[in-house]
């Protein structure tokens, strides 16, 4: 299951996302959590500490690393490209939940 999270700003998406984040993660499901906002305080509230969050690259800063594996800026991508060491090299694990 994938759930996605978006509107405008100040409407709680944030904490919305932190409690669906820690219900699935408390009834034993394994959960990816992306933070895509630029201000980042998703983790925060997940309670990572800010250190921890401060060392990882942000997604929007990884146009190299997307362009590599999805095989270049032109017309075509691959639509299964090579992301396995993507979760080990770029998330902080804390219990069920994989952050990012």
């Amino acid at each position: 299951m994938k759930i996605a999270i978006s509107g405008k700003g100040g409407v709680g998406k944030t904490t919305i996302a932190a409690g669906l984040i820690k219900y699935f993660a408390q009834k034993g499901y394994q959960v990816y959590a992306v933070d895509a906002d630029p201000d980042t305080s998703l983790g925060m509230i997940l309670g990572l500490p800010e250190e921890r969050i401060g060392s990882l690259k942000p997604i929007v800063a990884m146009r190299e690393l997307i362009a590599e594996r999805t095989g270049g800026n032109g017309a075509f991508f691959s639509l299964n490209p090579d992301v396995d060491s993507i979760l080990e090299d770029y998330t902080i694990r804390n219990g069920n939940i994989l952050f990012s």
